[in-house]
């Protein structure tokens, strides 16, 4: 038996999109340990064949990391 659901999504005016825009943060920042770790459960995930498939995943999947911790990543992940 399949059942429905009814979603509801407001979105302010566009005026109040605009007033709020120049004081807003969209994200905010992860801490280097977390980062790390969604980046470990990315590769537990992915299961790449090689290093280099490794970190081209990350560097997909995590464009604002560094390199080094995306070398540090793979290289923490079991073999």
């Amino acid at each position: 038996m399949l059942q429905t659901a009814s979603v509801t999504v407001s979105t302010p005016s566009s005026a109040k999109v605009r007033e709020s825009e120049a004081g807003r943060v969209a994200y905010a920042r992860r801490e280097p340990a977390s980062v790390a770790q969604m980046m470990s459960q990315h590769l537990d995930l992915a299961r790449p064949g090689s290093d280099a498939e490794a970190l081209r995943l990350l560097r997909i999947a995590f464009p604002g990391a560094s390199l080094t911790a995306r070398v540090e990543a793979m290289a923490r992940r079991p073999r």
